[in-house]
């Protein structure tokens, strides 16, 4: 044993003689949940303001080993997002060895899964004592490098106790090394993104209006505030200068906010038309006014390029659209710097050059220009949607992970 490992190991040991000298007592009653199936443990990071990706997790789980039961520690699970029918209970995290061992004689577990930034430390050395697998998934593991620190030797010692590490990006693979996981245990899985179904639409409306449309560059700013949208339509004039036949589509528009935006399209010169006065564009119009929302899976499948309001210039509005709706329906995308309220998947999608930051209005213009251009669209669009159906993949290798670690144990 190397003496850092040795220090790492002694570390872990005498903290937990510390945890079990402040042991709470007799180890309560445990009641496993009802069924037959075996079971899996579930630790919940508590240390995280973003939930932990739980419920798409125990899905995705399900979906490879019906029947499972499951019992989560740490933070619980947020309300209403577990099947009604799944056989699961909640328990604290367990704070001493006794209570830990307790706890894995008494459910008798395949195996244990940490979903976060925690290392539950009596209950990752019960599972290993006992030789049953750990799995270590959607943690960044930053915070647990401190060189030096008895605390960081304490982490060291616990990683070399967890089975399989499925890091969610590169920094984490490095983090869970400098830890001293083996290589050999860590897997670069991408992180867990929500993975949402695409809106629907009318497709009989779709055909209809791909075919009046076809030909023209047609460019959508979903949900705009009101200087978005006079920032979009100033974008759009500038675009019509070399592109006369280009359609602009607002969309997501509170009815209050109509009549300065059609006073707006005539200070500009342009020729709208309102979708709710059901017409359909004809050739002279600029500009498409779609004030209701719920017709946002149609404009995204028609728009090659998609503006997503809330997110440039603040302003009376509509809240902001899921990034991922138009991610899954083929639209490249153009974003500004205010990400609130999806931030986590504003910066996948930038990471990814998925993407199109702008930061003020002529930007706008002129990534609305650099876009026009249908391979440009295409790579940006087509990397969206790589990332915004990628964590279905995720959930699943993760789930393989964890039912091959139950069958095959540590």
């Amino acid at each position: 044993m190397l003496p850092s490992q040795a220090t790492a190991s002694l570390a872990l040991w005498l903290h937990l003689r510390r945890r079990a000298a402040l042991g709470t007592g007799p180890a309560p009653t445990l009641e496993p949940p009802p069924g037959q199936g075996p079971l899996l443990i579930v630790h919940l990071s508590e240390r995280t303001e973003e939930p932990a990706p739980a419920a798409a997790m125990v899905r995705a789980i399900l979906a490879r080993r019906p029947g499972l039961r499951l019992a989560f520690t740490g933070a619980a699970p947020p309300p209403g997002t577990l099947p009604p029918d799944l056989p699961a209970i909640h328990l604290p995290r367990p704070a001493d060895p006794a209570s830990a061992q307790h706890l894995v004689e008494t459910l008798a577990p395949r195996a244990l899964l940490i979903l976060g930034d925690q290392l539950p430390a009596s209950l990752i050395t019960a599972m290993a004592e006992a030789r049953l697998p750990v799995i270590l998934a959607e943690a960044r593991l930053v915070a647990y490098t401190r060189r030096g620190s008895w605390r960081g030797a304490i982490n060291r010692g616990l990683m070399r106790r967890v089975t399989r590490i499925l890091a969610p990006d590169l920094t984490a693979g490095a983090a869970a090394r400098q830890l001293g996981a083996p290589p050999d245990r860590i897997e670069l899985t991408g992180p867990v993104t929500e993975t949402r179904p695409p809106l629907a639409a009318n497709e009989a409306e779709r055909r209809a209006l791909a075919h009046i449309l076809a030909g023209r560059p047609i460019w959508l700013a979903a949900c705009p505030t009101l200087p978005e949208a006079k920032a979009a339509l100033a974008a759009h004039q500038a675009t019509l200068h070399h592109n006369h036949r280009a359609l602009l589509i607002l969309a997501g528009l509170p009815g209050s906010l109509i009549p300065e935006i059609l006073a707006e399209v005539e200070a500009l010169g342009l020729a709208a038309i309102l979708r709710s006065e059901d017409d359909d564009p004809s050739p002279d119009d600029h500009v498409l006014i779609a004030e209701d929302d719920h017709e946002m899976g149609l404009w995204y499948r028609l728009a090659p390029v998609c503006f997503m309001g809330g997110t440039l210039l603040n302003g009376p509005g509509s809240p902001p659209r899921h990034p991922f709706e138009p991610a899954a329906l083929g639209s490249a995308i153009i974003h500004g710097p205010i990400t609130d309220p999806h931030g986590p998947e504003w910066v996948q999608l930038d990471g990814a050059s998925a993407a199109r930051l702008v930061t003020d209005a002529p930007a706008l213009s002129r990534a609305v220009a650099d876009l026009s251009a249908p391979d440009q669209a295409a790579m940006l669009a087509g990397n969206a949607w790589s990332v915004s159906t990628g964590g279905a993949a995720v959930l699943r290798r993760i789930a393989d992970t964890v039912i091959e670690a139950m069958e095959n144990g540590a």
